[in-house]
């Protein structure tokens, strides 16, 4: 194998574990699928190992570092990837069919927004059915998360951006159940903001961290439940903060 194919077929072992691993997948499951599909390309000697920001790969030699800007949740993505290690591991595509669906994979479109804000309040308005059955509670429940995923874009890029992005949201639901509570007269505030910060909260990433965890890779559990554990604080820390910030407001006003 000339050095060429050998770095091409690396780079695709890399793409394919940063799809897998900044889309939501557990980390021994990212290394379980290059490690597959190294050996259905022909890399005999490759090595890996994925953590929830780092991937590091080599084989024979040529090493590989992969950092991860940016993680979150699309099980569409790692079906796709792993649908892909299965074909190969089964004979069905070559190499360079893989590596050309996986490259579209990589360029596929997120979902259109406004299809992400539909979702979020549909959410938001059934984590309110658990706790309250009022129908005028669904429906406020279902515009707050509506509201509150509409401003989630602007803190994609910025520097803590989900920290700030779970204050925000949790700061928001809090303020606007309190305020529609003022016009319209539904059962509970408590219902409605539950159930609005309910799509906030990490428990994916809660649920992957004590997978790895149980798997041995106690660095990538550790960290990953340290990570639900910070954005579930500023959730709180949020709504708390609109709380208090309505409340003072309504006493200015009297």
């Amino acid at each position: 194998m000339d050095n060429e194919m050998r770095k091409r077929k690396i780079d695709f072992l890399c793409l394919a574990s940063r799809l897998l691993l900044e889309n939501g997948s557990e980390t021994y499951r990212v290394e379980e699928t290059a490690i597959r599909m190294a050996k259905s390309i022909g890399l005999s000697s490759f090595s890996i190992s994925a953590f929830p920001t780092t991937i590091l790969l080599d084989s024979d030699g040529y090493a590989h570092v992969v950092r991860l800007n940016k993680r979150g949740t699309n099980t569409m993505r790692i079906a796709q990837v792993n649908a892909i290690s299965r074909r190969l591991s089964a004979g069905e595509i070559d190499f360079e069919e893989a590596e050309s669906i996986l490259h579209r994979i990589e360029n596929m479109p997120p979902p259109a927004p406004w299809k992400q804000k539909i979702a979020y309040g549909i959410s938001s308005a059934f984590f309110c059915l658990l706790l309250c059955s009022d129908i005028r509670t669904f429906i406020v429940s279902f515009f707050i998360g509506i509201l509150t995923q509409s401003v989630q874009p602007f803190f994609s890029n910025v520097e803590m951006g989900t920290l700030f992005g779970n204050f925000t949201g949790g700061f928001l639901t809090a303020v606007l159940a309190q305020f529609a509570h003022l016009f319209i007269p539904f059962d509970s505030v408590n219902a409605a903001i539950s159930g609005g910060i309910m799509p906030l909260l990490s428990g994916l990433l809660m649920t992957t961290a004590v997978r790895d965890t149980m798997f041995g890779d106690l660095v990538s559990g550790i960290a990953r439940g340290a990570e639900a554990i910070l954005l579930a604080v500023f959730v709180a820390l949020g709504v708390y903060v609109g709380l208090e910030v309505f409340a003072i407001v309504g006493r200015l006003a009297v």
